[in-house]
């Protein structure tokens, strides 16, 4: 039997106590204040209802804002062991999350949140704030508009579990371990993935290097030379379809026409500037980005991808920083080696399966994630219920 499963036999044999959260603590909303009060230093430590769910997670010991000190009095405090709730936001989605502030002094907190003082376990209470029961009870209660809110009165009648503190402390322990173990597998499946990026670019770098003393032999002629730099139209006056529109941002829709149906390299001229993309079926392309008609009896279409991704043609930028923008006449002006035909198919191949890797590996990270996002939730729902104790 689990210390859980003794502590919950030992304390609360006929079932745990389901109570409103106005019966185990008290509300008291912030103080506002706003943006034009926040310092750099020497001020008061804040929490702004945006942190709670853009900086902070179930917890927190350490502020991230300060604001000016001359308004100090005026103010409402968290301190330590309080829940900060938060109140109104933009969506109704983040209503009604908590924060358990666990810092040793206190710290100002935004009139969009709450303060709720109890004598439970402070991130049992953070842990109960996200379950799905929970929010479904406030969900009916929450106003919609431009600033989507709850009152304290109506999350004072959220009905939740509260079993003995020794219960709810061996709950927060598990459920520590286990955000531990998760936030720990998160970042190893994202340190492989950009050990897996730094491998691919590494020996993409060695391959197209053919700069001498390495390869002599290899010609190299102006991008001009091998390819023509066709600019992109406007879209709006075709129908929908299954043809990708591209900017310099990626696919932006799909319509019913294509402008060119050839294996291709679209460069940006403008915006992204740092995106190339390797096309071999139909598309459309706007003007923020070119296409270009190559000479394939000269070179792949693949091969001079990979080259121009590895020049990171970004730093041909002709403009400011605000708008940045490769012209063609600054295009057409890059050097471009031309190895054999067959030293170009290897190239490719080598190179095409470190790509297909990498991105088989990031486009299966946000479902791992997800996945054990999923299955924390499971495990924090089901050690969060409890059989009701009879009234």
């Amino acid at each position: 039997m689990s210390k859980l499963s003794k502590l919950i036999k030992e304390l609360c044999p006929e079932g745990v106590e389901y109570r409103p959260l106005g019966e185990i603590g008290s509300f008291e909303r912030g103080r506002r204040f706003v943006k034009a009060d926040a310092v750099e230093s020497d001020g008061i430590p804040c929490v702004h209802y945006g942190e709670l769910y853009t900086h902070y997670g179930l917890w927190a010991n350490v502020h991230k804002s300060q604001i000016r000190s001359d308004i100090q009095t005026k103010l409402r405090y968290a301190e330590k062991n309080d829940v900060i709730i938060v109140g109104a936001g933009e969506n109704n989605i983040d209503i009604g999350i908590a924060v358990a502030w666990l810092g040793d002094y206190k710290v100002a907190v935004h009139d969009a949140c709450y303060i709720f003082k109890h004598q439970q376990d402070p991130k049992y209470i953070s842990y109960l704030l996200r379950t799905n029961s929970y929010h479904q009870q406030i969900k009916k209660f929450v106003s919609e508009g431009k600033i989507c809110s709850i009152s304290a009165e109506n999350l004072a009648k959220a009905v939740l579990p509260f079993p003995p503190v020794p219960i709810q402390q061996e709950i927060v322990r598990i459920l520590d371990r286990y955000t531990e173990l998760e936030e720990q597998l998160e970042s190893e499946l994202k340190a492989e993935l950009e050990a897996r990026k730094l491998q691919y670019e590494y020996y993409r770098n060695q391959l197209l290097n053919f700069a001498p003393p390495r390869n002599e032999k290899v010609r190299w002629v102006k991008l001009s030379d091998i390819a023509v730099i066709k600019p992109g139209k406007d879209y709006k006056h075709l129908e929908k379809g299954k043809i990708p529109v591209y900017g310099s941002g990626g696919i932006m829709t799909y319509v019913s026409k294509s402008s060119y149906n050839k294996p291709t390299v679209l460069l940006p001229r403008k915006g992204s500037i740092g995106n190339v993309f390797y096309v071999d079926t139909p598309f459309w392309n706007v003007d923020t980005i070119y296409y270009t008609e190559i000479k394939t009896d000269i070179i792949s279409a693949k091969f001079f991808y990979h080259y121009i991704v590895n020049e990171h043609i970004e730093k041909f930028n002709t403009s400011n920083a605000s708008r940045p923008a490769l012209t063609k006449a600054v295009l057409d002006k890059i050097d471009i080696p031309i190895p054999h035909v067959d030293e170009q198919q290897r190239i490719v191949s080598i190179l095409d399966r470190f790509k297909a890797l990498t991105t088989d590996l990031q486009s299966s990270l946000p479902a791992e994630i997800e996945a054990r996002r999923k299955q924390y939730e499971y495990y924090r729902e089901k050690l969060l219920t409890f059989k009701r104790k009879a009234a």
